[in-house]
């Protein structure tokens, strides 16, 4: 397989992932369908290093997408929504990304959906933030603790999906973590900081 191929190949197993979950994410895989390639620059973050032991924290269900991710990651551009000027500490930042993989600006282009892939490290606690998309996170591979307005916390693993309604506010402890997770969103503001609270 070439290197140009990777991205692709990571999408389409993330979207066979997602269809399997009928009436959650199978709406998403039906819009994760033949959609156009905008060229990206590979943008590399010290949390790359982290990618390869993500593998052995898979399940058999998300192993193939979580390879498909190790493989293509050296040519993906990965992003952070937030920097030191938002309170948050460099060595949260060092262990934290993200990849913009289908959006109006993401790899591959749609202007009705958005799905990116995040990495957050062991021990990890992502502030409480909102969103006016709708969300589903879909668990790739490790743990988390999931907090969410209105009801109890959830710890979730592989293959787990957490749903989130827009402007619902919900925080993440990486208990034990580390988190790797597909975010599947749709509604308006698709490209919008999520909104923090006081930190």
């Amino acid at each position: 397989m070439s290197d140009l191929s990777l991205p692709t190949q990571l999408l389409h197993n993330l979207t066979t992932l997602a269809r399997h979950h009928v009436g959650k994410l199978d709406w998403f895989a039906d819009r994760m369908q033949d959609l156009p390639r905008i060229a990206t620059q590979p943008h590399a973050l010290p949390v790359c290093r982290l990618l390869p032991a993500s593998a052995g924290a898979a399940s058999d269900q998300t192993r193939d997408t979580v390879a498909a991710l190790i493989s293509a990651a050296p040519g993906l551009c990965w992003q952070q929504s937030y920097s030191e000027a938002d309170g948050f500490s460099r060595d949260w930042l060092d262990n934290y990304g993200w990849v913009n993989l289908v959006s109006p600006e993401g790899m591959f282009h749609s202007d009705t959906i958005r799905v990116s892939i995040g990495y957050w490290g062991a021990g990890q606690h992502y502030d409480e933030h909102s969103h006016a998309p709708e969300e589903f996170y879909l668990i790739l591979a490790g743990r988390a603790r999931f907090h969410s307005k209105g009801r109890g916390s959830v710890d979730a693993g592989p293959g787990d999906i957490i749903h989130h309604l827009p402007h619902q506010k919900h925080a993440i402890d990486m208990v034990p973590g580390p988190l790797l997770a597909a975010a599947f969103w749709r509604g308006t503001d698709l490209l919008r900081k999520s909104d923090l609270g006081t930190r």
